[in-house]
């Protein structure tokens, strides 16, 4: 059986390592002295199936609390059933816990992660290699309801930064782009899942979204965030994806924060 050390740097390509050095050294040196010390700040661990490099005293942690065999999400939305070939799009992927298990929920189909945070990112990439997830497509980018590049705001920690509200003086000019222009580069022209967990850009993402565009996709689920985003509320969500052909239902709702499952209504055909 290969060494973790072999299944980590064997699967990544030089142009992966080299954009990733950094970590990338740091992961060397650890696992070439066999353990992972505690000033490093980065720890493979084993969780349900997987292998996950994840950063130690962060946020990571609390992913890694709702991931993988304590599954927030597909265990959430049991509307959704997962079949072999379908399409996934993981808008928000951080470091790739949720792409990693609907990589393995759909082998023979597609998963398409979106991480904006370039330190997230690279993780999410060791991550998809480590765990030789070749049905995963990543993308280091930022939806938004425009193309061009847009300020990601980092939030304190290594979880909850957004493109839609500064929240600390730090951040990093990222690209972006729309749901539609997304769909298209990528040759989408279908999709049975999405979900979005993008820090108040699921907003002008969605709504800007045509709703000829949106019919492409079968269930989405959008985890909302009013204290983010102040120009709407989740109401307005609702109204275009009704106006849209989608049946809609709330659930883990706080005062400003909660989850939108909408699908498609099925036409005979479909």
């Amino acid at each position: 059986m290969r060494s973790v050390k072999d299944r980590i740097f064997g699967l990544l390509p030089d142009e992966l390592k080299a954009a990733i050095q950094p970590i990338h050294s740091r992961i060397r040196r650890i696992i070439k002295r066999g353990q992972f010390d505690a000033s490093s700040g980065l720890r493979i661990q084993s969780m349900g199936g997987f292998q996950v490099a994840y950063r130690k005293g962060t946020a990571d942690e609390r992913v890694l609390g709702h991931s993988f065999d304590y599954d927030i999400f597909f265990s959430g939305v049991p509307e959704y059933e997962p079949a072999s070939d379908h399409v996934i799009i993981d808008v928000g992927a951080h470091i790739g816990t949720f792409s990693l298990l609907a990589s393995s929920r759909v082998p023979l189909g597609k998963v398409f992660a979106i991480e904006a945070s370039e330190d997230s990112f690279n993780l999410l990439r060791i991550n998809v290699a480590l765990n030789t997830a070749t049905n995963v497509s990543v993308h280091h980018l930022a939806l938004s309801d425009r193309r061009g590049q847009c300020t990601l705001y980092h939030d304190t920690g290594t979880w909850g930064h957004t493109v839609v509200k500064p929240l600390s003086p730090k951040g990093e000019t990222v690209k972006c782009c729309t749901l539609p222009d997304f769909l298209e580069s990528n040759g989408i022209d279908r999709c049975h899942f999405i979900r979005l967990n993008c820090e108040g850009a699921e907003f002008p993402i969605l709504l800007s979204t045509p709703s000829s565009i949106l019919q492409r996709c079968r269930m989405i689920l959008v985890l909302y965030h009013c204290d983010l985003w102040h120009s709407n509320t989740e109401a307005d969500l609702l109204s275009h994806f009704q106006s849209s052909g989608f049946n809609t239902t709330l659930r883990n709702r706080s005062e400003k924060r909660g989850w939108i499952i909408a699908t498609r209504i099925m036409s005979t055909g479909s």
